[in-house]
Parts: C-alpha cells; structure tokens; sequence
C-alpha cells in the first residue's frame, strides 16, 4: 500500500519569503504588511538572507526556508524584494509549488500586453543595483535589458532621493547605498522622518519623468516591494497600466485557491 506524505495546511495559501534586515516603512498597503491582504499570508523570516563577503543573497538560506512554506502547506511562494528574481530558477526548482520571487516577471506580459510599437518602462529602488552583473535579475525574470522597448529608471536619480530613502532609514544611510551595510548595521538602522505625501510626490515625479522621457511607454512596472503604496497615484499622474507586487500577490491567490 502506497503512503501519501502528510502535508500541513494552516489555511495560507501564500507564503512570503522575508529577509529579517531593518524595519522600514510597514503601513497598510506595503507588501510586506499582512493586513495589506483580505486573506492571510504565511511569512517566513530568514534570518542569515545576506553574504556580506560576496554581496549577494544567501541562495542557500531562501531555498531552505521555501521548503518549510511548502512543507507548511502553501499553495505558492512570493519574494519581498524585487531584486530576489536573481535565483527565480533555483527556486523554482527547489519546491513542487509556483515560485513568484519578483514583480520582474510581470515584465514579459506587460510587454505581449501594450503592444510592438510601445515599451514598458521598469521604476526602481536603484537602477544601478538592477543592471549590475551584467543584468543577472533582470535575465532570470525572462527580460532582455538590450531590448528597445525596455525603459529604466531608479529612484536614486532623483533630486529628492533622501525623501525617497526616509522610508529605508533615510539619513542613516550613507550616501543612501544601503546594500554596503552589513547585517549587524542594518539591524540598527531607525526609520527617517518618513512622510507618505512627500515620498508619493517623488515617486510620482520621478515616473512622470520616465513618461516624458519615453512617450511610446505604455505601461510601468514597479520592481521595489516599497513602491506599491503610490502605485495608485502613479496610474493617476501618468495614465498608464501600473504593475505592482501587492497585485501580483492577490492576482497569484485568485490563481490558487477555490471559490
């Protein structure tokens, strides 16, 4: 007689991959707060989710932790970082269960969805990080940064970027490069003067910049897991589709769970 494995199941059909660094700005709306979510979400901490010596996220650690969502009964995985897209495929291949470790995903249908004659532009926490080793995430995600139709554009172009990193720990960050920070000064880090209003006008500034740059845009992509929050006001100033990853999240619910 065939054994069936026993699988838990607590009622969470999403569970979220979450690097324990610094608290920054959780609200309602972020995609990393719960009640963000009509339905519950399993969180999973990783604690050791940084090698500081090589700079780069522990692989090892987050496949780990992705098979005690699966062991603990979710139905899909998400990340909580748009730049976690970089080991997409070692996790995928991990776990039995969809892996959706980025809003970089959504990049390719963004792009099948608005047309040949028209880009999609991708905002950024920094586009610096994004395109280094030679566009790792952006590859793993299925994007081609070569391609003509892609747009980029990061937060730390902006005049009013220390508004933008007061969310992150803002003036403690020097410089605001915070992936030079260890984990043990992470751990330290407060939250800045964060003002929602002020952080959503850069935003919004900053995309309507990206438009005005690339008039054949014909939808954005949010890759930070901290911009949510202004996706709303974003659609509003520019007029465009707005991809965010708290959407992708309950779009991946609907997907698995039965009515």
């Amino acid at each position: 007689m065939n054994k069936v494995k026993t699988k838990f199941d607590f009622g969470e059909a999403i569970g979220m991959l979450v690097g324990k660094w610094w608290c920054s700005a959780v609200v309602q709306g972020h995609h990393q707060y719960a009640p963000t979510y009509d339905f519950p979400v399993r969180i999973k901490f990783i604690e050791n989710y940084w090698i500081q010596s090589k700079r780069e996220f522990n692989v090892s650690e987050y496949i780990r932790c992705a098979k005690e969502l699966e062991e603990e009964g979710v139905k899909a995985i998400v990340g909580s970082c748009g730049l976690i897209g970089n080991m997409q495929e070692e996790l995928a291949n991990a776990v039995d269960i969809p892996v959706f470790s980025s809003n970089l995903l959504v990049v390719p249908l963004a792009l099948s969805m608005v047309g040949k004659g028209k880009k999609v532009g991708i905002l950024t926490d920094s586009s610096e990080v994004l395109l280094k080793d030679d566009c790792k995430v952006l590859r793993r995600c299925g994007i081609q940064p070569e391609s003509p139709r892609i747009a980029i554009k990061g937060m730390e172009e902006s005049e009013y970027k220390d508004i933008w990193l007061t969310q992150f720990g803002g003036g403690e960050i020097e410089k605001g490069n915070w992936w030079d920070l260890d984990e043990g000064e992470v751990a330290k880090l407060e939250l800045g003067e964060f003002n929602i209003q002020k952080v959503e006008e850069v935003i919004v500034s900053v995309a309507k910049k990206m438009v005005t740059e690339n008039p054949d845009l014909g939808a954005i992509v949010l890759e930070c897991t901290e911009m949510p929050l202004y996706a709303k006001a974003i659609r509003k100033a520019t007029g465009l589709l707005v991809f965010d990853s708290v959407s992708l999240v309950k779009f991946i619910h609907s997907a698995t769970v039965s009515v």
